[in-house]
């Protein structure tokens, strides 16, 4: 799928990145496989449940050597990860010249499930944040807690799925509208929707065949709406 503001590449996000443009990117905004070996469990029904996430029998370090390169000097990384995998990737980013200079907390409003009797209800995950040297908001100064729901339940298309109204708001904080935003495991779409939905040019890479389809999908539709005055947005 590929029009004026919007691509969407089928297949392994190593090999795909290796052939987009130096310097062309404003943004990576991405939510790679944490390493957890996640399987959603919120569906009695095991036949209906999420299929578990390609490539998520490690943490995702794979991509980031590449990172840097395809970023404008005045663009930036966020890089969605969990407290237990998070120093794997400072770790990494940091290797490859990318210092971490802020950690963003998403606070999820509820919490999780995870160990009932030992382990306190989490409800938040981090996002990693990397600006490049020539990298400087242009509004006022953003605070480093995003307070927005979780996609509920019944609404998730994806196991990780996280909700556009969040993405938008990590975008507007960071980019400008018509600047070029990639996702290189896109999952089911959501930060294509929120590119289409904010004004900015949108890659999106990923490997599953089922979750592509649903990414096409839902960007699509996206596409096809007419542009909304009231805008959702969480609390910053």
């Amino acid at each position: 799928m590929k029009t004026s503001d919007i691509t969407l590449l089928h297949g392994d996000c190593l090999e795909l990145m290796r052939d987009i443009p130096d310097g062309s990117v404003d943004l990576v905004l991405c939510d790679p496989p944490y390493g957890i070996d996640y399987q959603s469990m919120r569906r009695k029904d095991k036949a209906k449940r999420h299929p578990k996430i390609a490539g998520d029998g490690k943490p995702f370090l794979f991509a980031i050597p590449q990172l840097k390169a395809l970023v404008r000097k005045s663009g930036g990384v966020l890089t969605f990860t969990r407290w237990d995998v998070q120093q794997a990737f400072i770790d990494s980013m940091q290797q490859n010249g990318m210092p971490v200079k802020s950690i963003i907390i998403w606070d999820k409003v509820g919490h999780g499930m995870g160990d009932l009797r030992r382990a306190f209800g989490s409800r938040y995950e981090s996002i990693l944040w990397s600006p490049m040297a020539d990298f400087h908001f242009s509004g006022k100064r953003p605070t480093d807690i995003i307070r927005c729901p979780r996609v509920g339940a019944n609404q998730l298309m994806h196991p990780n799925q996280k909700p556009v109204e969040l993405l938008e708001e990590l975008i507007r904080m960071t980019t400008q509208p018509g600047g070029t935003v990639i996702d290189y495991c896109m999952g089911s779409g959501s930060t294509g929707v929120a590119c289409v939905n904010t004004g900015r040019r949108f890659i999106g890479i990923e490997l599953d065949d089922h979750y592509f389809e649903t990414a096409q999908q839902r960007i699509q539709e996206a596409l096809d709406k007419p542009v909304q005055e009231d805008i959702k947005e969480c609390e910053a």
